[in-house]
């Protein structure tokens, strides 16, 4: 059996004949189609505005920037986020200069419990970073209610969660702002990239100086114009707008062909998430004897949840010892991943001390969690084989 990665990349001819006509138009920054992408995008997910950007983590230190300027928040801000995540949620608040607060997860989301949020906060705390984690979306409601009765902003982490919904209402259409990914791996892709939504105009404006250097400019015209046409702000001043600068921006654009890759994945969704959803659905149906054994994905009936992945925990009980289990699939060319330990990083732990201890079910997930792949690319061969191969081992424990 070929190797089968967590991830997958899938190109057909639609994305080809975008790009195409991006590099044919000579219009490498962005223009008509990272316009329509964000426009596209952040409609999807029950938002107004979309910016784009280089990547899911520049999405939340924007998020961060721009609700930082808006309130006011200052160096001692705490922020709440997951005990499990990818780093890149607690590090994008360490980047902007703000404080981490670490929320314990729920064991069987591998989400944020609410349960535990409030006994964190404090009077510093002004907001709350709840991720969708592999897919399967936080309690939103109980994380809005507990936000609103604290008076604290929300920003989504929705990197790994495109177009999963709560209520038939979709993710990143909750909270204040909303941070996504659209990395090679994630679900839908543009290569490298990330996109921040919001309704709120004055938000939006923000973001979009903010990366593009802090330019006074941030209409749409001058952002994502065809060069063809001068927007007429762009001389009410002394300076050209889009060569005034009001804050101190990033360089965090990028071009036409990442919003061509983009639109093309948005018109192929509907393949990719139907695809992804009835692979993680035979992995589930068929592994369900082995529950004595793992902890496979679960999720409430009012939530459709989007596998980016396929987390998998050890039952304690069933003494698999994770590294020869994970050792063997690796043998058998299946990729496998831990699930996004965070406390135990030794950078964590330099900053924040041995604290894994304390946050007893992410601890648990990182001592006995993993993940494998589910993605669109992959058949029912692949699946069959994955099936197979897990039994294989468990069949042979003692």
């Amino acid at each position: 059996m070929h190797k089968i990665g967590v991830g997958h990349a899938s190109v057909t001819e639609l994305e080809k004949r975008y790009v195409l006509d991006a590099l044919e138009n000579e219009r490498l920054s962005q223009g008509k189609y990272v316009a329509k992408f964000e426009k596209e995008f952040a409609s999807l997910h029950g938002q107004h505005y979309g910016v784009m950007c280089n990547s899911g983590t520049t999405a939340l230190h924007l998020a961060l920037e721009t609700l930082k300027e808006a309130d006011g928040w200052d160096s001692g801000t705490e922020v709440l986020v997951p005990a499990i995540t990818f780093i890149a949620t607690s590090n994008a608040c360490l980047h902007a200069g703000l404080k981490v607060k670490f929320v314990d997860v729920d064991k069987d989301t591998y989400n944020m419990d609410p349960k535990e949020i409030e006994k964190h906060i404090t009077k510093n705390t002004k907001c709350i970073i709840p991720v969708h984690t592999f897919g399967m979306p936080c309690d939103m409601e109980k994380i809005m209610e507990i936000a609103g009765r604290h008076g604290l902003r929300v920003i989504e982490d929705c990197a790994e969660a495109h177009f999963a919904k709560v209520d038939g209402k979709t993710v990143g259409s909750f909270g204040d702002i909303s941070a996504f990914s659209t990395y090679v791996a994630h679900t839908i892709t543009t290569g490298v990239g990330g996109i921040v939504c919001t309704d709120n105009r004055e938000y939006m404006e923000i973001l979009r100086s903010l990366v593009a250097h802090g330019r006074a400019c941030t209409c749409e015209r001058c952002v994502a114009s065809d060069g063809a046409s001068v927007c007429p702000k762009r001389m009410q001043t002394e300076l050209d707008r889009r060569f005034t600068f009001v804050r101190l921006g990033y360089s965090y654009r990028v071009g036409e062909i990442e919003g061509a890759l983009g639109l093309a994945q948005l018109e192929r969704k509907d393949e990719i998430m139907e695809k992804r959803h009835q692979n993680a659905e035979y992995l589930i149906k068929k592994l369900e004897k082995y529950r004595h054994v793992l902890r496979l994905p679960y999720h409430p009936d009012n939530v459709e949840h989007t596998y980016m992945m396929f987390p998998v925990v050890l039952e304690k009980d069933s003494k698999v010892d994770r590294k020869e289990f994970i050792g063997y699939l690796e043998q058998h060319n299946i990729e496998t991943r831990p699930m996004l330990p965070l406390l135990n990083q030794p950078v964590y732990k330099e900053l924040f001390g041995d604290i894994e201890k304390d946050y007893p079910v992410a601890e648990y997930i990182d001592q006995y969690g993993f993940y494998i792949g589910c993605h669109h690319g992959m058949g029912k061969t692949e699946l069959d084989y994955i099936v197979n191969r897990i039994g294989d081992f468990i069949g042979n424990l003692p």
